[in-house]
């Protein structure tokens, strides 16, 4: 089974532009703009299932403005 990482959600209307999601961030793949944070995950992260990472910005977030989300795919014949 594989796990596939879909951006973040950000809900910019609880964004407080704080940067703890930035800092989290291992891949580097979170920049602060003007209105929230913006994800370049799929680009940033060199290893395929680094998707570890995702959840540290949720995590840190002392809002709730962001939501990660997961899809699991199997296998052809698992």
């Amino acid at each position: 089974m594989e796990t596939t990482c879909i951006p973040p959600q950000v809900d910019e209307t609880r964004c407080t532009l704080c940067g703890l999601c930035v800092e989290a961030c291992r891949c580097h793949a979170v920049e602060l703009g003007e209105r929230g944070p913006v994800f370049d995950c799929h680009k940033a992260c060199p290893v395929p299932g680094a998707y570890d990472c995702w959840c540290l910005c949720e995590e840190v977030c002392p809002t709730g403005a962001i939501t990660c989300t997961f899809e699991i795919v199997a296998e052809n014949g698992a």
